[in-house]
């Protein structure tokens, strides 16, 4: 995505000189390069993508129903490609129709998840309450545990590893050995064992949805822009359309929403883990004094406010000035 942000920045710059008459040459070249390593990065990461997305199906399925604002699952699930979600749904288990509409794609979600178009891709209400065929890495498949189930054996594995420390500090191997088996037996689910509440579990699923596919709107939206832009500068012809680079100097913001879409969708779908099942972020605490934490956040975001402002006057100060006006 990194191409993509520095890319769309030199293409809108570029676009600038242009739609200002200046520097043709100098612009339509920049054009011509951003455009390809624009396009090369837009394209990598849809390849990227495909493969993330079939490793977030496997290893991290909350994230990935959260992403379609899929509540049941389906064999064959469709790919939303746009949808509005219904801000009625509260709840999992409701018979709220999640959605005020939706253009979905058929089937296109199980072919990504699973490389098999008829697929079985689990919802929300199915992670929770389970019952459904899971399918293992191996191939295998076994009954989905609810999360109920879940947080019961992670309770397990969690007072097991405590039992297990209390052994050992009175040398009692034997059984420190039980403990730990009992504790292994149990650790796939160990984080479970922190879970305050089960709906803990559910990211925030609008924040999740909508970002993830402003993501993918605006990524294939720069494949359509790169190419043009491309073509065009290679042609000669860009400078004449002018809605074209009016486009381009919008894709400056457009392609940091897109990126910053992509660590929201990475950091809040990941929710409620630091580490998927092992460790949420309530077992994830440092014993550092909150008003320590507080007060060097405030200094950081004043320090890089400061340091953000004065870059962008001095970008904007260069760009106005122009490449002959530099020497």
């Amino acid at each position: 995505s990194s191409w993509i942000v520095g890319s769309a920045f030199c293409l809108g710059v570029s676009a600038w000189f242009l739609l200002k008459k200046r520097e043709h040459s100098l612009a339509t070249k920049s054009i011509l390069i951003a455009s390809v390593f624009g396009f090369s990065g837009a394209f990598l990461t849809a390849i990227t993508g495909d493969g993330s997305a079939y490793q977030v199906a496997q290893r991290q399925p909350m994230k990935l129903a959260a992403m379609e604002g899929l509540y049941q699952g389906k064999e064959g699930a469709g790919l939303v490609a746009f949808g509005v979600l219904n801000p009625a749904k509260e709840a999992y288990n409701d018979s709220i129709n999640p959605f005020l509409m939706k253009i979905e794609i058929p089937k296109v979600l199980s072919y990504l998840s699973f490389r098999d178009m008829n697929a079985f891709v689990p919802g929300i209400t199915d992670l929770m309450e389970g019952g459904y065929d899971q399918l293992l890495a191996d191939g295998t498949t076994v009954k989905a545990l609810s999360a109920d189930e879940k947080m019961q054996r992670g309770n397990k594995a969690v007072e097991a590893l405590a039992a297990y420390k209390t052994a050992k500090t009175a040398q009692n191997d034997s059984l420190a050995a039980v403990h730990r088996a009992e504790m292994e037996a149990h650790y796939p689910w160990f984080g479970y064992g922190f879970i305050p509440e089960k709906n803990d579990l559910i990211p925030p699923v609008s924040l999740v949805f909508y970002t993830f596919h402003i993501m993918v709107i605006l990524g294939f939206f720069f494949l359509g822009l790169f190419l043009l832009t491309g073509w065009l500068s290679w042609k000669d012809t860009l400078h004449q359309q002018r809605w074209l680079l009016w486009i381009a100097l919008w894709g400056i913001p457009l392609a940091w929403i897109c990126s910053e879409s992509g660590w929201i969708v990475a950091e809040v779908g990941r929710q409620p883990w630091v580490i998927q099942d092992i460790m949420p972020t309530y077992a994830a605490v440092s014993a550092l004094n909150p008003t320590s934490v507080l007060v060097t956040f405030i200094l950081f975001a004043v320090l890089f406010t400061v340091l953000l402002i004065a870059e962008i006057g001095i970008i904007l100060k260069q760009i106005r000035k122009g490449p002959e006006d530099v020497h």
